[in-house]
């Protein structure tokens, strides 16, 4: 009776080894197959890389100390 508890008990331990999914893409002909991203100025900047650069420049200057305690 014991042993069948113990096996009840340690079959759900022995089946998650035996459960992982390989999770990296395929390649091809020594490639990456797998889904190629966009940058992120491509995607929310129309791909106006000049654009993006202002608005991190923009963004970087608002968070300067240095700006905001000497006016």
């Amino acid at each position: 009776m014991n042993a069948r508890w113990l096996a009840a008990a340690c079959l759900p331990v022995l089946l998650c080894g035996c459960l992982e999914v390989d999770q990296h893409p395929g390649w091809k002909e020594g490639q990456y197959a797998g889904k190629r991203d966009n940058r992120h100025f491509q995607t929310r900047f129309h791909g106006d890389r000049f654009s993006w650069l202002a608005a991190l420049m923009n963004r970087n200057d608002k968070q300067n100390e240095y700006n905001r305690a000497n006016p």
